[in-house]
């Protein structure tokens, strides 16, 4: 498992690198029609981040014994996944 989310946060990060690099490379040249796609690749890599994130999260409060770990972690999720949603249908 964490071979696997070494793996896939990596990736994440190449997803990111790329489109601020495609887009900063557009932006020196002066090509503004592909902001679609840029926007697409990096979103895809950003969902990537928090996915891997919310996994160590959680492996991080699963050995916590006071609840209130695990209340801050569920709503810190919630948010997340929340605004996520609605930056995407925005």
């Amino acid at each position: 498992m964490k071979k696997f989310m070494n793996m896939l946060a990596f990736c994440g990060l190449i997803l990111i690198a790329v489109a601020l690099f495609i887009s900063q490379l557009l932006a020196w040249i002066g090509v503004n029609g592909a902001g679609g796609v840029i926007t697409a690749i990096r979103m895809v890599g950003e969902c990537i981040a928090y996915i891997v994130t919310m996994v160590y999260a959680f492996y991080f409060v699963k050995n916590k014994r006071n609840v209130w770990w695990w209340v801050t972690y569920v709503a810190a999720v919630v948010i997340v996944v929340l605004l996520l949603i609605l930056s995407i249908t925005l």
